[in-house]
């Protein structure tokens, strides 16, 4: 065999080993969608570590740092302390939807949390994560300023309990001043590989084809925040002019996800 030929040959040896290694490849690989996490940072959110319904606009935190772990604690809303929507000019859906049907990553124990609240089971030894889509979602918001006028008022004190005005002075107690809210979306557990879990019982019917891999939730869940402020001093001192309000969102940042 000629030096050309046998070179002709190797190559097309080689170009047929790399299209089988390339299409084995494709044929194992499953769907990997973006993480949730890395979603709402990008679009400049702070992620929480769990969804909660709690932490809207108006909720009140306590955000410490020990040994380098950075937690966010839920204390409680402005609303209970005799404070309305009105008064402190809140706003449903202040920032426009995003990621509606985008599909994103999230952890098993969320979409385990309404299979069980379903009556549902599913091979969770088996499970991976979660997959979760969009369907309906918005930015919410408060006005921080509007708060420290209201709080300037010579009746605030009168209406506000005492017991509000003792922690909202507190160290290290922070405003919820927008939260981006997700009130419809669709979960599916997933195996380690990204393949669907079989989700049964309850109102999804048993093993097989009446079976099904993912179920649509309608529920107000905060998934991140941002422009999280420091009540005091300012709250209880107001200062006219501008002013920079301490914000919590980069410590918050270092939460574990």
């Amino acid at each position: 065999m000629r030096r050309f030929d046998l070179i002709a040959v190797i190559c097309g040896a080689i170009a047929w080993i790399v299209a089988a290694v390339s299409f084995s490849t494709a044929q194992i690989t499953t769907f990997q969608p973006v993480p949730l996490k890395q979603f709402l940072e990008d679009n400049g959110w702070v992620s929480l570590p769990l969804p909660d319904k709690r932490m809207g606009p108006g909720s009140v935190v306590k955000v410490t740092k020990k040994d380098g772990a950075v937690t966010i604690q839920w204390l409680g809303d402005l609303r209970r302390c005799g404070i309305t929507d009105r008064e402190f000019r809140y706003v449903r859906g202040k920032y426009s939807a995003i990621g509606i049907g985008d599909s994103f990553g999230i952890k098993a124990t969320i979409a385990v949390r309404y299979i069980a609240k379903l009556e549902g089971t599913a091979d969770l030894e088996k499970a991976g994560g979660a997959i979760m889509q969009i369907e309906d979602s918005g930015g919410d918001a408060a006005d921080f300023d509007a708060l420290t006028n209201w709080m300037a008022r010579s009746d605030a004190a009168r209406r506000m309990p005492r017991v509000c005005s003792s922690f909202l002075a507190e160290e290290n107690i922070y405003l919820v001043s927008e939260a981006f809210r997700i009130s419809k979306a669709s979960y599916g557990l997933v195996d380690k590989n990204g393949a669907k879990l079989a989700i049964t019982g309850g109102v999804f019917g048993q093993a097989g084809a009446r079976s099904s891999s993912t179920l649509s939730v309608i529920d107000n869940l905060y998934f991140g925040v941002r422009h999280v402020k420091q009540l005091a001093p300012d709250l209880f001192e107001p200062r006219l002019g501008p002013r920079i309000v301490p914000e919590a969102d980069g410590l918050l940042r270092l939460m574990e996800p």
